[in-house]
């Protein structure tokens, strides 16, 4: 599992223009070792809040406003919930300290970094005349935005990944107002020189160096939409692909709202994902010494065969886990260790029986259904969560019913009938 702690980025903004207030003292605090972040939570977000509760004063040409209100610490919240969900990270914990503003977010630890960067991003949009630094659309200008490869050249020049944007009713509206009164501008020497439009997503163009001229940008946006191209025409599929992950990136974060509150992401391990591979190993040997034990201890030969059996069941459960990609937590380990229990006790009911058959295993089946079945039908319900913990718990029960099933009605009756009658 990757944790990440956003934290609020001091900034004193003034009405007209924008001051950094402590940007170095939080750049020194980054750099502290972040697996200790959450202990220290409470300290860190209260001496926050004693910045934010800065009562607004007059300074320079303005007035300061207080941007750090727990509004804005909710917004940003749902602001980033909803870029994760059309990120593709379904799987995920986010959690609001409310007084400080900060964020503690868990992913599964295989989320693209590219991807989960830039869901903390502001995501300003500004599509600018640069000439007279006039702002003509922001973010709610633009209602959809299209990514996809075009092969329409490919045999020719290759392939390029399309960024077709469109522009909301409002803005479309704007647009012809400002072509109706557009007059080309002309320079010292009376010759006509056009203005020059960029789209920004927090300062950095999205458009070429040059950018579009208002002419060339207001022909096409009055008509709703604006087709684009990023990153020139190419046959390399791996290029294809990367420039396609930036589009969507940019999709994202152009399609919703901009973040009212500023952050700075520190990424840590969280204790659960710190398990490593050798200590659930060593957990699974020790279950697996104790139960060998006592089967042995009491059935002897049956007892090592139901062994082998509980042995079998785990590892083809990790297996299954493995290739469904559920995230191996602290709760995955306890729903497993569940289930090597639930194995266990099935065997025992079983060899409690003097004779082995068929009919013998179907009872059991039988009886143990009745448990199953509603625990199946729970399963299913908590592995479609969005918390990451409760959502890892219900996969592991889910399937390692389903192969509870199938493994003992195959594999354990195969061995144990035989062995029985023998």
């Amino acid at each position: 599992m990757k944790k990440v702690l956003l934290k609020v980025h001091k900034r004193k903004k003034i009405i007209g223009s924008e001051t950094d207030e402590n940007a170095s003292n939080e750049e020194s605090k980054e750099d502290e070792n972040t697996s200790t972040e959450e202990s220290n939570a409470n300290e860190d977000t209260s001496n926050e809040q004693n910045e934010t509760n800065e009562t607004t004063s007059n300074e320079q040409n303005g007035q300061a406003e207080n941007i750090y209100t727990l509004e804005n610490y909710k917004k940003s919240k749902s602001i980033i919930e909803k870029r994760l969900i059309e990120s593709g990270i379904q799987q995920y914990t986010i959690r609001l300290d409310e007084p400080s503003g900060s964020i503690v977010m868990e992913v599964p630890e295989d989320a693209d970094r590219t991807i989960l960067q830039n869901v903390f991003e502001n995501g300003k949009v500004e599509i600018k005349i640069i000439e007279t630094g006039e702002i003509i659309g922001d973010n709610s200008s633009i209602s959809k935005v299209e990514t996809g490869i075009d092969d329409t050249y490919a045999n020719y020049f290759g392939s390029v990944v399309k960024f077709n944007m469109e522009f909301s009713n409002d803005a479309v509206k704007k647009f012809k107002e400002i072509k109706n009164n557009y007059v080309i501008p002309t320079d010292e020497n009376g010759a006509q020189k056009e203005n020059t439009i960029q789209i920004y997503i927090d300062g950095t163009s999205i458009l070429s160096t040059e950018g579009m001229t208002e002419t060339e940008f207001l022909d096409s946006a009055i008509n709703g939409v604006m087709p684009l191209s990023i990153g020139g025409y190419t046959t390399d599929e791996k290029q294809l692909d990367e420039v396609l992950t930036v589009a969507n990136c940019r999709k994202v974060l152009m399609e919703n709202d901009s973040l009212p509150i500023e952050y700075s992401a520190q990424y840590a391990n969280d204790i659960h994902s710190n398990i490593s591979k050798l200590n659930i190993v060593i957990i699974f040997a020790i279950i697996a010494a104790v139960m060998f034990i006592y089967l042995v201890f009491k059935f002897k030969l049956k007892g090592i065969l139901s062994e082998l059996s509980i042995i079998g069941f785990g590892a083809l459960l990790l297996l299954v886990l493995r290739y469904t990609k559920v995230q191996i937590s602290i709760a995955a380990i306890v729903s497993m260790i569940g289930m090597l229990i639930l194995q266990f006790i099935y065997l025992i009911k079983l060899l409690n029986n003097e004779k082995i058959t068929s009919k013998v295993f179907t009872t059991k089946t039988i009886e143990f259904s009745k448990i199953l079945i509603p625990a199946f039908i729970m399963s299913v319900t908590i592995a479609f969560a969005n918390i990451l913990e409760i959502s890892g718990f219900g996969m592991v029960i889910f399937w390692g019913i389903i192969l509870f099933e199938i493994f003992n009605n195959i594999i354990t009756r195969a061995i144990l009938t035989n062995v029985k009658n023998k």
